[in-house]
């Protein structure tokens, strides 16, 4: 025993030895660490240090007036945080009592099926039906231009007509009455960019009790070419909302170079005027104080097509796979040949796929398809009894920012095969969506949805998908905002300044406009006089019409926006 108490002491004392020297050990690395730290901070320090002094240098040998113009943008750039941060505050209050206005301003408006035309206009129905205030400001063409956009023979005399359709169209389709306020601001249709550009101040369409909370749908192409008041002086709270993946078609139809200058662009314009970015998927571009969120939802009746598609289940005997959407080779038709080309090569049974849509491409898609089993047919209606026969929707597309197409036929209650992309991000959550990486896993999660039946959508996927959800995921989003992230930066003024300057150049930012590109809407220094200020829209579009004619307008230049 007291030859086991003499070896146990021993170990203790080894143990307690070995612990100091390890605690010595610890305490040197501690301290070495703490000591680079300092070096590393009184580096940089001394670096800052020595940046202060050249650019103190620098600000010595200008000019008097330059340190005046330095000295006035700080302190107007000190009191517009200051109004902004009180108008935060105030803005902030009002969301917790649910006691605020929201305007709303898009691109495009119906009978233009396009998504900027319809989806703001939901947005704004289900936010009224949710009992919010709201205003939705929409683009009023020419007759002339109309012609360019409308489908069919839908010409309107006045905006009044035109709100008579939009209101018909969202309480029979959209199946939606709400009362909100629907206001009309003038633009032009131009036809390189395939898209409307606002013309004169956007934000004169709105009163002075209206100016909350301000929703910029592709706030972007909104400011691309704007020449009214700040956005963020206007409005408390102002959002945009990213609906286009723009930088993709300018890389495909513009090149590297134009993309870079309008990557640039982009983040200019949503910086200067936006005080939160929402983009709706990962897919577009970093944008100053962005946050990823799906605010879509689809229209009522194709929730209502999934609902008795459960109850009844499919049909035993139906068509197979269908691909709905404009036929450009950047939404995925030369990745779905590709795909159904390596099927033959592989020397599998062929499947049948059936393309709807019309598009600048087609008949070279037609062509490309030719050895394949690929049917074509012209767009349809979605939800219409041609395509509720199918239980498969396929979308290999790469360009889209959020599918519409895609939700709609998820919640239709079918099989949706698309690929692990940023923007398919939101669809991952739903049991009937079936991803895939590589081709090869294309052509078996497309033969799995063949042989089996989807299930049927749960409440919470309902919800999800539905327009009451995207509203709840909106204003989630609103009241999320904070002091310390939306705050103007001094970059933000610089830019907005500069942009201001261009804009507002009477002759010279004709000339400047004219220079980059902006189409129709590139003489606009009339519209400074004081009898265009109130003019109502049709007026300030006719005399625009007038000046720049549709058709002759400057072909853009290199570096503007691509075609949408």
């Amino acid at each position: 025993l007291t030859a086991a108490s003499a070896a146990a002491a021993s170990a203790a004392a080894a143990a307690a030895s070995a612990a100091a020297a390890a605690a010595a050990a610890t305490s040197a690395t501690t301290t070495a660490a703490a000591a680079h730290a300092r070096r590393i901070s009184r580096q940089a320090a001394e670096r800052a240090r020595q940046a202060s002094l050249r650019v103190a240098e620098l600000l010595r040998t200008l000019h008097p007036a330059a340190w005046l113009v330095v000295g006035t943008a700080l302190v107007q750039h000190r009191r517009s945080r200051a109004a902004k941060r009180g108008d935060l505050r105030e803005i902030r209050s009002q969301v917790f009592t649910d006691d605020f206005h929201i305007a709303i301003v898009t691109t495009a408006a119906l009978p233009w099926m396009t998504g900027t035309a319809i989806n703001p206009l939901l947005r704004a129905a289900y936010l009224s039906k949710a009992g919010r205030s709201v205003t939705l400001a929409v683009p009023w063409l020419h007759p002339r231009e109309q012609a360019l956009v409308f489908p069919g023979k839908l010409r309107f005399a006045d905006p009044q007509a035109q709100e008579r359709h939009i209101r018909l169209w969202l309480a029979e389709r959209g199946g939606v009455r709400a009362d909100f306020r629907l206001r009309f601001y003038p633009a032009r249709y131009d036809l390189d960019r395939g898209s409307i550009l606002p013309l004169g101040d956007v934000t004169g369409c709105f009163e002075a009790g209206e100016c909350d909370v301000c929703v910029l749908e592709e706030p972007e192409h909104l400011n691309w070419y704007h020449s009214g008041a700040n956005w963020r002086h206007r409005f408390k709270l102002v959002i945009g909302v990213v609906h286009t993946n723009y930088l993709y078609y300018a890389r495909m139809y513009a090149g590297a170079a134009t993309a870079a200058v309008l990557k640039r662009l982009n983040e200019w314009m949503c910086g200067a005027y936006c005080d939160r970015v929402i983009k709706l998927s990962g897919t577009i571009q970093p944008l100053p104080r962005a946050v990823v969120c799906n605010v879509h939802g689809v229209r009522s009746e194709f929730l209502e097509i999934g609902r008795r598609a459960a109850r009844s289940h499919f049909p035993p005997r139906r068509a197979g796979a269908y691909f709905l959407g404009k036929v450009l080779w950047a939404k995925g038709h030369r990745l779905l040949i590709d795909y159904l080309s390596l099927q033959q090569s592989l020397g599998q049974p062929p499947t049948h796929v059936d393309v709807y849509g019309g598009g600048e491409d087609l008949a070279e898609v037609e062509a490309a398809a030719r050895e394949l089993r690929l049917s074509f047919f012209p767009p349809t209606d979605h939800s219409g009894a041609t395509l509720r026969r199918y239980k498969v929707f396929i979308n290999p597309s790469q360009s889209e920012v959020l599918s519409t197409t895609t939700a709609e036929a998820l919640a239709m209650g079918k099989f949706v095969v698309v690929q692990r992309h940023p923007s398919n991000d939101f669809f991952m959550q739903f049991r009937n969506t079936l991803p895939y990486d590589t081709p090869e896993e294309f052509l078996q999660q497309l033969q799995a949805a063949l042989d089996s039946e989807p299930e049927p959508l749960s409440a919470e996927e309902r919800r999800a998908l539905s327009w009451e959800g995207a509203t709840d995921r909106f204003l989630e989003a609103v009241s999320n905002c904070t002091l310390s992230d939306v705050l103007p930066t001094l970059g933000d003024h610089a830019t907005r300044w500069v942009h201001a300057t261009v804009q507002k150049g009477g002759p010279v930012g004709d000339r400047l406009r004219r220079a980059s590109g902006a189409g129709p809407v590139w003489k606009q220094s009339w519209l400074a006089q004081e009898k265009w200020r109130a003019a109502p829209p049709t007026e300030i579009v006719e005399a625009s019409i007038l000046a720049t004619p549709p058709g002759m307008a400057p072909v853009r230049a290199s570096a503007a926006p691509p075609r949408r």
